[in-house]
């Protein structure tokens, strides 16, 4: 009985141990429920990084870089909430993606994947800009 809970033991440390990677990522999680079609990070101009407390920001940074690049995007750090995310990498960092052009009048940046966001930024422009050229 004491070489079973010694293997049962040795075999939970063993899984533990192999899912305990605490390497920063990307949640893609939320997607994988709400959507039937797989979407890429970044669809909805929202990215979530996962991270361990010693991850540099930089590491952060680039990994929601990578996922706004996929649409030509810029990514921005929005916020950052502890204990938010799994328990290997507990820290959640949001990110924005967005296009450096798409700003308005106030400096406001616009999502690009929000119809009446890029129509009030279309707008706005149409009025500043004289005759409405672009």
């Amino acid at each position: 009985m004491l070489a079973f809970r010694s293997a049962a033991l040795i075999v939970a440390l063993a899984v533990l141990g192999g899912c305990s990677s605490g390497n920063a990522f990307v949640d893609r999680h939320e997607m994988d429920r709400s959507v039937k079609k797989q979407k890429l990070p970044g669809y909805d101009g929202q990215v979530t990084v996962c991270y361990e407390g010693d991850t540099p920001r930089a590491e952060r940074d680039r990994l929601a870089a990578e996922a706004c690049e996929v649409y030509g995007l810029k990514a921005v750090l929005v916020t950052e909430r502890r204990w938010q995310c799994r328990m290997t990498a507990p820290h959640l960092a949001s990110y924005y993606c967005f296009d450096p052009e798409m700003r308005m009048a106030d400096g406001h940046l616009v999502n690009p994947f929000s119809n009446a966001q890029v129509k009030a930024w279309q707008t706005e422009r149409r009025i500043r800009s004289p005759q409405g050229e672009e």
